[in-house]
């Protein structure tokens, strides 16, 4: 019987080519790697992937974890710690971890739409007590890469068995430019070791190295290690999964066929169980729901045509002279992840038109091919320009998947090319097989993303001193509301968790959406950032009454148009006091509603 690693790893039998032609001491080196293992073999390629991970994006801060970004210091980042260090504070409390009003209050907030990644929280809790939040977040920043590309590893080493050609595989995936543009702050979007593993155990299970009941616990265990980490992941690695699963049924051979087929009802136990797993955020879905519209509109949130072999301006090679191209694609230039460089096009047709007669280059070539097309959203764009409607349009009108944006596609698309890339290598031969080597490492360099252009690459994450020497215990009671106002969006959350939550905000960051809540008073973020739109008097009037404000704190230094707009709103002035200007909140509450302004005010620097 044909297992499904046995029917790609006969491509020309490359491992025993390939030897042949090593002499001397590499084919010494090479012998004695080969005795050592596949488990001490794996250890090695995963510490490979580890050193790489930290010499690439953490080794200026790896002595400072605990106060300094391995990405960013982005709203996102204030967010992944708030969540962590919330984790520990609900287990500590025996609180729900899944509900606050530690935000949002008096309301508060279901957070099973929230990226607050439960499942790593959980993991890391322990990690998170002794350490901080912070601290929890930069070491999972570091793992991610390594574990992606350890990962797919597994799957590449079991395709090929051949060690380097599956090491490269890791690296594609594990340091994809999906990987490498989300590096910046995004952990729940980086934290994707879970689907090679999908991958990796379907495999197993397929070729009948693997048991049913272990198989079935295992991909439970994984399926919901990844929803609890990001349900948008989870949605499109389900979707992308059924896509392979299905042209795999098409094109493969009658007795892979039907080892496939009886895979099948195995997986749907692994998903049931997951979803046992996972049963109290499931629960909690049916509160604080995203609108039944797209969050994020496709056609501005989908890779130009050209995004493939054109580097944005990210682009560590190539990246700033093409910059007068890239800046006209329809996203955003930290959301492009699609650029593969001609180096791996060409790697992908040189795959095909070697090995079209075998199945399974159909089926690799076929799903990049889909899921670059799937990326490209709903509507064609070449160098910007919109050139007509693509098939998946209709994809992105599906319930749940209208939230997932068409950027973060090219996850699925570099699973296949670091697979076929490590199949492509292991199959060289000859004289001349340093050259495939050499193009697939040279592929990887290419894709390569420099994110210190960025203002706060691994910058620090600093808190005023008005909350970490105590001071704000002079004006602030235990769980008052407090309506903030931080330079950076996000940062009054890293407020809080300086008082290990000692009161509650009235708004705060949660992504892209935020509750409306208690008495529907809601409001648009405040910042004292320079440059943006402040709401009108009557608004933040009614937010504060209804939300029981009993303190504004606003990050020095302030602009004059917040100073004015409180002053107006609460009647007293403000104290300057350990880095912040705060407004204690009359008890007589904010004083009378006024006519509307007859324009929008926007701050300006103090």
């Amino acid at each position: 019987m044909m297992s499904a690693s046995s029917a790609i790893s006969d491509l020309e039998a490359p491992s025993e080519t390939a030897d042949g032609d090593r002499t001397g001491g590499l084919k010494g080196v090479a012998d004695w790697f080969r005795a050592r293992g596949p488990r001490t073999r794996g250890l090695f390629a995963f510490l490979i992937y580890l050193v790489s991970s930290i010499l690439v994006f953490a080794l200026p801060v790896i002595g400072d974890l605990g106060n300094r970004c391995v990405g960013s210091c982005l709203p996102d980042t204030s967010l992944y710690e708030w969540s962590f260090d919330w984790m520990h504070q609900a287990l500590t409390n025996g609180v729900d971890p899944l509900f606050t009003d530690k935000i949002w209050a008096p309301s508060g907030v279901h957070l099973a739409w929230v990226t607050t990644l439960p499942g790593p929280a959980l993991v890391f809790e322990p990690i998170t007590a002794a350490f901080g939040g912070l601290f929890s977040v930069n070491v999972l920043m570091i793992l991610a890469p390594a574990l992606a590309a350890w990962a797919a590893y597994l799957v590449c080493i079991r395709l090929t068995h051949r060690f380097w050609p599956a090491v490269i595989g890791g690296f594609l995936f594990g340091f994809s430019t999906y990987v490498n543009q989300h590096m910046r702050a995004q952990l729940n979007l980086v934290l994707i070791f879970f689907i090679p593993l999908a991958v990796y155990l379907v495999i197993r299970r397929v070729e009948s190295s693997i048991g049913r009941i272990m198989f079935i616990v295992l991909l439970a265990l994984v399926l919901a290690g990844e929803f609890s980490t990001s349900t948008e992941v989870f949605a499109t690695m389900t979707l992308f999964g059924g896509f392979a699963y299905l042209g795999a049924l098409i094109v493969a051979p009658m007795v892979v066929k039907k080892r496939l087929l009886w895979t099948i009802p195995l997986i749907g136990a692994s998903y049931a169980i997951c979803g046992l797993l996972v049963l109290p955020i499931l629960q909690r879905l049916q509160y604080d729901p995203p609108p039944d519209h797209a969050i994020r509109a496709p056609d501005i949130n989908s890779l130009d045509l050209l995004s493939f072999i054109v580097p944005n301006q990210y682009g560590r090679f190539g990246g700033q002279r093409f910059l007068s191209l890239s800046e006209k694609f329809p996203l955003l230039p930290q959301n492009d992840t699609g650029y593969v460089s001609v180096l791996l096009v060409v790697v992908l047709v040189w795959f095909t038109v070697q090995f079209w007669r075998h199945w399974w280059a159909w089926l690799l070539t076929g799903f990049t091919l889909l899921v670059g097309m799937l990326a490209m959203g709903p509507t064609l764009h070449i160098a910007g320009r919109s050139v007509g409607t693509l098939p998946g349009k209709w994809l992105f009108e599906a319930p749940l998947i209208q939230h997932a944006t068409p950027d973060r596609f090219p996850l699925y698309m570099f699973m296949s090319l670091a697979i076929l890339t490590a199949i492509w290598v292991a199959a060289a031969s000859g004289r001349w097989a340093w050259t495939r080597y050499a193009i697939a490492a040279l592929g990887v360099v290419a894709i390569s993303t420099n994110l210190a252009i960025e203002p706060t690459y691994h910058g620090t994450q600093t808190v005023p001193s008005f909350f970490t020497d105590g001071t704000y215990e002079q004006y602030i009671n235990h769980d008052d509301v407090v309506l903030a106002m931080p330079y950076q969006l996000g940062s009054d959350m890293d407020w809080q968790t300086a008082t290990d939550f000692n009161f509650r905000l009235a708004r705060a960051y949660i992504g892209p959406i935020h509750p409306i809540g208690h008495l529907k008073a809601g409001l648009g973020m405040i910042l004292t950032q320079p440059g943006h739109y402040l709401p009108g008097p009557n608004a933040v009037r009614f937010f504060v009454d209804q939300r029981d404000v009993k303190a504004v704190v606003a990050e020095n230094p302030v602009p004059p148009e917040i100073i004015t707009l409180m002053e107006d709103v609460l009647g007293v002035q403000g104290q300057d006091v350990g880095g912040v200007t705060i407004w204690q909140v009359p008890a007589s509450g904010t004083t009378p509603h006024e006519p509307p302004l007859p324009a929008q005010v926007i701050t300006t620097a103090p």
